[in-house]
């Protein structure tokens, strides 16, 4: 019988047969459990950070007044905002071609949302990495057909006014019942979230990981400012009379005090004034620079798991290293799209649920799954100039293209033409008889009389190199003999080509008109 050691000494034997009542039984659950967290009406919120300081996740929507942290929460964002999506209709299991249904199907959801703002919509979906989760409420309207619910708006609701029960259901949590939530109707919200569990249904939150990096920052901007204020402002020291009454030093003191302020001031006979300059009073604030230093970097790191693209280290970085940490946003924002994919593509289950059940739902595609890849499109161009040629089947393989939709350079589109062609050089036969003239004609220069034309023009070159003694000389001869070269033949016997030609392209224009 087969069984497993659960300990060196002890052997625990398999039922061959299990028990399907069991196998159908839910035993971890939050009722069984012993810490008692299924008696408590809405779940308390499992983050670690909001747990100890006591607050709720509105807190977190403070933290985006650091200049730091939203900027890099902007630049996650925008590099998926900057990209473009569609839904296109769903195809059923064997399907490669969209039924009819799914294709009206898909056609009017995609009329719908032509009156929603999806950009603000698709923004505040990426928030969810930011808070956890993003709940979007889905408002419905009769269509005008009347055949069907159409989608009115898709409006972003605050996290905060949304928790889950021991079921890890969401619940609103109203005026009217706090305790356990308002339960909410099927069909009317989806939520965003961003790596949920079972322990944690509110998702991961990356805004509470930036709540001391954050802190720690205003804190150490505090003291730098202290820091700047004191030693960045030189001293003014007051030297009074010998025997000065203390009335005399509070007049000075107060003299001096506002001096600072209006760099004037009456001192009395005897009295004189030095100012003192700080330098770079000890460390020069590096301590604290450094502090605001790491902790943006912690956010950046918290935020896009990496910091070259939001910020330049000191001790500089290789074009590799900005290369590796520019993949790593990218696959931070392929995540993101993923977020956003699965919840439109809840939107639309709700809506074929709704409005015609049983059709396969529409897809959400972002355009850019679908082109061709940029290193595949490379690799092509790079083989394409080492001389390998591709058919036009295999770009409709490789990038998804339709026949009709390009030609090859160099290709005719005309069968005609592509056979004449191939006739032509095959059989090398000229179809232009005025060409064939001037081909023969070119025939008829015998390299005996070129040698014979060419002999004059060189005749003096060939003379200097020969009485050379070296290459200095030679070069010197050659340029010497350039004004004794007699080209009149051979420039007589080329004019006579070209008015040959000449004429023979006139009488061939005049033939065809």
């Amino acid at each position: 019988m087969a069984g497993m050691w659960v300990s060196p000494s002890e052997y625990v034997e398999f039922s061959e047969t299990p028990d399907e009542s069991q196998l159908m039984t839910d035993i971890a659950t939050r009722q069984a459990a012993w810490d008692w967290s299924g008696f408590m009406g809405l779940l308390p919120d499992p983050d670690p950070i909001l747990r100890k300081l006591g607050d709720g996740s509105e807190i977190l929507e403070s933290l985006t007044a650091d200049g730091h942290l939203i900027s890099v929460i902007q630049q996650r964002k925008l590099g998926t905002l900057k990209k473009e999506y569609r839904f296109e209709a769903g195809l059923a299991p064997g399907e490669t071609k969209a039924s009819r249904r799914a294709t009206q199907l898909s056609d009017g959801l995609n009329s719908d949302l032509e009156n929603v703002d999806l950009y603000n919509l698709v923004s505040g979906l990426l928030d969810a990495p930011f808070y956890g989760n993003t709940p979007v409420e889905i408002k419905w309207r009769p269509a005008p057909d009347n055949n069907r619910l159409a989608i009115k708006d898709l409006e972003v609701k605050p996290t905060r006014w949304f928790s889950f029960n021991e079921y890890n259901e969401p619940r609103f949590v109203s005026i009217q019942n706090s305790w356990d939530g308002l339960e909410l109707p099927f069909g009317k919200f989806v939520f965003c979230r961003h790596f949920p569990t079972y322990d944690n249904p509110f998702g991961l939150r990356l805004g509470s990981r930036c709540f001391w990096p954050v802190a720690f920052k205003k804190g150490g901007i505090k003291f730098w400012s202290i820091l700047a204020e004191k030693y960045g402002i030189p001293f003014l020291i007051g030297k009074h009379r010998p025997g000065a009454t203390l009335a005399e030093k509070q007049e000075m003191l107060s003299n001096l005090t506002n001096m600072v302020r209006d760099a004037v001031a009456v001192i009395a006979q005897g009295g004189a004034v030095e100012i003192l300059e700080t330098g770079k009073g000890g460390s020069d604030g590096n301590i604290h620079q450094g502090l605001v230093h790491e902790m943006n970097s912690e956010m950046s790191k918290v935020i896009m798991c990496q910091t070259l693209t939001a910020e330049v280290s000191d001790k500089g970085g290789s074009r590799a290293q900005g290369q590796v940490h520019e993949d790593i946003l990218e696959d931070v924002r392929h995540g993101d799209q993923t977020l956003v994919k699965k919840t439109m593509e809840e939107i639309a289950w709700l809506y074929g649920l709704v409005n015609a059940p049983g059709v396969p739902t529409p897809k959400f595609v972002w355009y850019e799954e679908d082109d061709p890849k940029k290193e595949t499109a490379e690799r092509d161009k790079t083989l394409k100039e080492t001389g390998v040629k591709f058919k036009k089947s295999y770009y409709v393989r490789q990038y998804g293209f339709q026949e009709d939709d390009f030609e090859l350079e160099g290709a005719s589109s005309n069968p005609a033409v592509d056979k004449g062609v191939k006739e032509f050089s095959e059989h090398g036969t000229s179809p232009f008889p005025d060409q064939a003239a001037i081909d023969a004609m070119t025939h008829m220069t015998t390299p005996e009389g070129m040698q014979g034309q060419m002999q004059p023009v060189l005749a003096p070159v060939i003379k200097g190199l020969l009485e050379s003694g070296n290459p200095d000389e030679a070069m010197q001869r050659l340029i010497a003999s350039f004004p004794d070269m007699k080209s009149t033949e051979l420039e007589r016997y080329l004019a006579n080509l070209m008015f040959l030609s000449d004429m023979i392209g006139r009488l061939s224009a005049d033939n065809e008109e």
